[in-house]
């Protein structure tokens, strides 16, 4: 399984910049299990952390809004996270952090640049 799988990536093309754009149009929602657990770490409960980091992410959803900000600017959660540690939780990089050795391992170390899509050159603000 673990050959097939390294085929299959060595012949994967990768958009960062698309899959960039894709992860923001979460409104920053991705993070919502750090925040969880950021506050569950700070002694919440994790019912009452569930409570407020639901209730903040459905109106981000709902509302189109930063998740970030709605959070920041909610009392319960500043109670417990300041804005350095809500800020150092909104982290693309912490779900990178093995990514490197996880390629070496599948002997994937070898990177190629790939030409921007068309379509992204064309009309980039159909995507």
């Amino acid at each position: 399984i673990l050959s097939l799988f390294s085929s299959i990536m060595k012949g994967l093309e990768v958009y960062p910049k698309n899959m960039r754009r894709n992860l923001e149009l979460t409104q920053g929602l991705i993070f919502s299990q750090r925040v969880l657990l950021a506050l569950i770490d700070k002694g919440v409960s994790r019912e009452k952390a569930y409570k407020i980091v639901q209730g903040n992410a459905m109106k981000a959803w709902q509302e189109k809004r930063s998740f970030l900000s709605l959070l920041e600017a909610d009392t319960e959660i500043t109670a417990y996270l300041s804005k350095f540690e809500l800020e150092s939780l909104f982290d693309y990089d912490y779900y990178l952090k093995y990514v490197d050795n996880i390629f070496e391992r599948l002997g994937l170390t070898e990177l190629k640049e790939v030409e921007q899509p068309e379509v992204e050159r064309l009309a980039p603000e159909a995507l």
